[in-house]
């Protein structure tokens, strides 16, 4: 399964000083100017797949710092799934860069299935990844559904 999107470009906007100001408590304050380039490509020092229901495993990844400051990816959809260039966004020097399959989606199975697949179950399902990695806590990144 591919991205519902397309492939990010080589530059992105810088969204996530937007979405912390928003946050905060005033977006009309966020600079949402400027473009920088993503971070090198980068291989997964870990991955693997967790079972979090009878149907459903969930693909992670985890690249970057292993001791560095987690911050897990979650990708757009519903239907989507990660590509790898989404490591891009993290400097790899500083985080832990954890990515996730949603349920049905990308490399995490079965592929498409439905059954079992609410939103609170894909709540569920980033907590149990943050708790089998063993992260405390995590800084969340995502767009469009994630």
């Amino acid at each position: 399964g591919g991205s519902c999107c397309g492939t990010p470009p080589r530059t992105v906007r810088r969204a996530l000083s937007f979405t912390m100001a928003a946050a905060a408590g005033s977006a009309a304050d966020a600079p949402v100017s400027g473009r920088r380039e993503m971070y090198p490509a980068m291989e997964p020092f870990n991955s693997g797949m967790l079972k979090v229901s009878d149907v459903h495993s969930i693909y992670y990844e985890e690249s970057g710092n292993k001791a560095g400051k987690p911050a897990v990816f979650v990708h757009g959809g519903p239907g989507g799934g990660t590509s790898g260039t989404e490591r891009g966004f993290f400097d790899p020097a500083k985080y832990r860069i954890v990515l996730i399959d949603q349920r049905g989606c990308g490399k995490s199975t079965p592929h498409a299935e439905i059954e079992g697949n609410t939103t609170w179950d894909l709540v569920s399902d980033i907590e149990a990844v943050r708790k089998h990695l063993g992260i405390e806590k995590w800084l969340p990144f995502g767009g469009s559904w994630g």
